[in-house]
């Protein structure tokens, strides 16, 4: 039971620590500290849930973006002598972006040969792999190239931006386009970098209630969706059909936050039909229920949608 567990000085004092886990006092308001850690362990939850969704996005937009180029400009067209921009001149160096896209391939070609140096064991001179270095190039390479550094007559954009986006347009001139793309793309990439780094999926300047922090993270939700459809309204159906986005939108709700602070009511199922009834409200308000037999003295179990 949670009641049993070493909350202090043990698991917040020592090993979560004060410091990391005060926003949540704050935020989420508890009464002890069993609905602290609750809060603490629904943001955990609510990272693992969104974890598909961010990393489709990074995949779907760096293999369209890369299938585009490859077509026109061969496999390595991340190569300075193929990799054009507006404002270039022979005596000036690149810009923020170009030289942003330059150095995150040379880290991620620099990462494939090491890889397989040590392990690997490969010798002698190494050629790696499109691929490969593909794979290793950091997420930000993909905002990188949608920067308008990139948008001109001769330049991958607006050649190649339909092959990029396929799904509806938000506005029909392809520099809009580009750059809600662009915007899209950031906003992703910092909540990516949040999540990915164990930080507060919900916190950001501004949150100071559980409202707040609940709302925040729907805003972030409907960005990934916006952008995955941009990128080709396939993404959002994969996501739909294997029921990752109703999970990812059901663990942003107060009522998984109460589940996890063990203040969720527990059902009795007392006939198959109050099974049935509870099945049924889970799938309409896409809820996840705790649920007791009667007369079982076993723990409660969850009646969840897959």
């Amino acid at each position: 039971m949670p009641h049993t567990l070493q909350y202090r000085p043990v698991l917040i004092d020592a090993l979560i620590s004060n410091e990391r886990i005060a926003s949540y006092a704050r935020v989420f308001r508890p009464s002890n500290d069993v609905e602290l850690i609750g809060a603490y362990l629904w943001n955990v939850h609510v990272c693992s849930a969104l974890y598909p969704l961010v990393s489709s996005v990074e995949i779907a937009l760096r293999n369209a973006i890369d299938q585009a180029l490859v077509a026109d400009m061969g496999a390595f067209w991340w190569s300075a002598s193929k990799l054009k921009y507006r404002s270039y001149k022979a005596d000036a160096p690149p810009p923020r972006a170009v030289q942003a896209v330059h150095e995150n391939f040379v880290k991620a070609t620099r990462k494939t040969i090491n890889e397989m140096r040590g392990r690997h064991h490969v010798r002698g001179r190494i050629t790696p792999r499109h691929a490969d270095v593909l794979a290793k190039a950091e997420f930000s390479t993909w905002g990188y190239l949608l920067d308008a550094e990139f948008m001109g007559r001769g330049l991958i954009w607006p050649k190649h931006l339909s092959a990029v986006f396929r799904g509806p347009w938000p506005v029909r001139r392809a520099g809009a386009t580009l750059a809600q793309a662009h915007d899209l793309v950031a906003t992703v990439r910092e909540f990516r970098n949040r999540l990915f780094h164990h930080e507060p999926a919900w916190k950001r300047y501004g949150v100071r209630t559980e409202a707040d922090a609940l709302l925040h993270l729907h805003e972030k939700l409907d960005v990934v969706e916006k952008l995955l459809g941009l990128i080709h309204p396939e993404n959002l159906r994969l996501l739909q059909v294997y029921g990752l986005l109703l999970a990812a939108r059901r663990s942003c709700t107060v009522e998984e936050i109460r589940r996890f602070q063990h203040l969720a009511q527990v059902h009795r199922v007392e006939s198959m039909d109050v099974l049935a009834g509870l099945v049924a409200r889970c799938h309409a308000r896409n809820e996840t229920l705790a649920a007791r037999l009667r007369h079982s003295p076993s723990a409660p179990f969850l009646i969840s949608l897959p």
